[in-house]
């Protein structure tokens, strides 16, 4: 089947344009009826719809897709990870027909550490709540009780440790697993509760949900690249700084301007966890894309879990909120909830 892409429509937040813009951002295709068929991103959104295009020649789900695309809107990103956050958030808020990936996830459980009368951590499953705020570390989220069991079991055997003392099972004396030589032996006697305790955790870390460390909401904020050629001028506009609101690692919108930002960060928001957002938020922060606000006050705040060695100099006084990405005229001003 041989597509016409020539009678694809592009717009950018409505407006028309001439062709897909080579920048980040978050893309959504429509149907003739306006119906919503895909929502994605990419940091180069032109090359992403060739992608598209270019796989929908043979046949099957995606040339289905692009048969019924009369329109694509564009909704440019400061960068890679504003369209992260911006295309998770829309795909569970609209349920496009053709997205399959990132739906929101029902009852889920998770692993909590709890010391027993020995000093040994012992792992309790325990529901996921997946609203509220996320004020200690868990580890896993998992479908079931059984899954978390299986999963524990297969944690152990690969790092020698005791299922006795993690609470998995009921004994006293070594363990079978001890005699098979599958135990460092900690019910035994041979290894102590915080030589055991320091290995589950690091067996864990993989896992870890980190309780969220800070005193309040956040600004991640990204810079678009200094080449770009989406000014505006004869383009559309890039947003040239973006100010991505997190609090207890729900994501409650991206913003252009930073009064705006910090205006939505005093705000009280329902905190819903999204184990997807949880990850590019993670993520964002490792690399340290930018520079980190505190959500009310504006002012720079250490990132934990960024590389010393990586963080950016601050550019901008934190109290001048005159800069030109907060200028009111600015076009773009997104929010998802």
């Amino acid at each position: 089947m041989l597509l016409n892409r020539q009678n694809t429509r592009y717009s950018c937040e409505g407006d028309f344009l001439e062709s897909a813009p080579r920048c980040p951002g978050v893309y959504r295709f429509f149907s003739a009826d306006d119906a919503l068929l895909y929502v994605g991103k990419s940091i180069d959104i032109g090359t992403r719809l060739n992608s598209h295009f270019a796989d929908a020649r043979e046949p099957g789900r995606q040339q289905r897709m692009m048969a019924a695309v009369d329109r694509v809107d564009c909704q440019l990103t400061a960068g890679e990870v504003g369209a992260l956050l911006m295309e998770n958030a829309a795909i569970k808020a609209e349920a496009p027909l053709y997205n399959r990936r990132q739906r929101r996830s029902r009852k889920l459980w998770t692993q909590r550490l709890q010391e027993d009368v020995e000093g040994f951590m012992q792992v309790v499953p325990s529901d996921f709540c997946p609203a509220g705020e996320r004020i200690e570390s868990v580890f896993g989220l998992f479908r079931s009780r059984r899954h978390i069991d299986e999963s524990l079991r297969s944690l152990a055997r690969e790092h020698g440790l005791c299922l006795r003392m993690l609470g998995a099972e009921r004994g006293k004396g070594p363990c079978f697993q001890q005699q098979i030589g599958r135990c460092a032996g900690a019910c035994a006697g041979q290894e102590s509760a915080a030589d055991h305790n320091a290995r589950l955790l690091a067996a864990l870390e993989k896992q870890r949900i980190a309780a969220w460390p800070f005193p309040g909401p956040v600004l991640i904020v990204e810079e678009r690249d200094k080449g770009s050629k989406y000014d505006g001028t004869n383009a559309p506009l890039q947003p040239k700084r973006q100010f991505h609101l997190l609090n207890h690692w729900s994501y409650l919108g991206t913003y252009t301007r930073r009064d705006r930002a910090r205006q939505a960060a005093k705000r009280e928001s329902e905190l819903i966890f999204d184990r997807d957002t949880y990850r590019i938020a993670v993520r964002a922060l490792r690399l340290n894309p930018g520079q980190l606000l505190d959500g009310a006050s504006g002012e720079f705040i250490d990132n934990p879990f960024a590389v010393a060695s990586l963080r950016p100099a601050p550019a901008v006084s934190p109290s001048r909120e005159a800069a030109s990405s907060d200028a009111p005229n600015t076009p773009l001003e997104t929010r998802q909830a």
